[in-house]
């Protein structure tokens, strides 16, 4: 454990003396997160915590020394949930240094891979799709940005007469409800020149 610790320093060290990003720069963001989402499918309370991941690509364009807009997409998996938010991206760095705070906003929209049912006898069909959004407040070193983040996203409610028809039969979508995420943040940015 102490050399993987060790390990994962030194990588921080050496990115983290390549060199700053500069205006005019596309930057192609290879990203991962874990959290958790918060869930409450039975009458507006919190009663289920679900361990939550997401990888995926972000394209950005430097517009000046601190400010990069762009577009992303990540795959993300949620309990048995799947869903694809497409999302436009703006980061902001509060310093034009190799290493540099910075808070990055997304607003999109997630759309649905998988419709699951609910345990315990709910017979209700559920799927991720709609609104999405992310804030996230981190630290860059290098190359490497690392934080913390928070995420809303659309859930949708489908009820059906008949609890064990497969999804695509006869579902009645009822309601959507928007569901809090928090999560780790790591990505690593390649540079793409002028």
């Amino acid at each position: 454990m102490k050399k993987t610790i060790l390990l994962l320093f030194g990588l921080l060290l050496v990115s983290g003396s390549l060199s700053a990003q500069e205006k005019g720069q596309f930057v192609l963001q290879a990203e991962a997160n874990a959290g958790i989402m918060f869930c409450y499918p039975y009458q507006g309370t919190f009663n289920s915590i679900d361990l939550e991941g997401a990888v995926g690509p972000v394209l950005r364009y430097q517009v000046g020394n601190r400010l990069e807009i762009g577009v992303g997409a990540n795959y993300c998996a949620h309990h048995a949930l799947q869903y694809l938010p497409i999302f436009a991206d703006a980061k902001y760095s509060f310093g034009i240094g190799k290493s540099r705070p910075y808070a990055e906003l997304r607003v999109g929209y997630a759309f649905r891979l998988k419709y699951v049912k609910h345990e315990n006898g709910d017979p209700n069909w559920y799927s991720v799709e709609g609104f999405y959004s992310q804030l996230i407040l981190g630290y860059s070193i290098g190359h490497s940005d690392i934080g913390i983040g928070g995420q809303l996203v659309n859930m949708k409610e489908y009820s059906t007469e008949w609890p064990d028809i497969l999804p695509g039969g006869c579902l009645t979508f009822t309601h959507n409800q928007l569901k809090p995420a928090v999560f780790l943040h790591y990505a690593y940015s390649f540079h793409l020149g002028k």
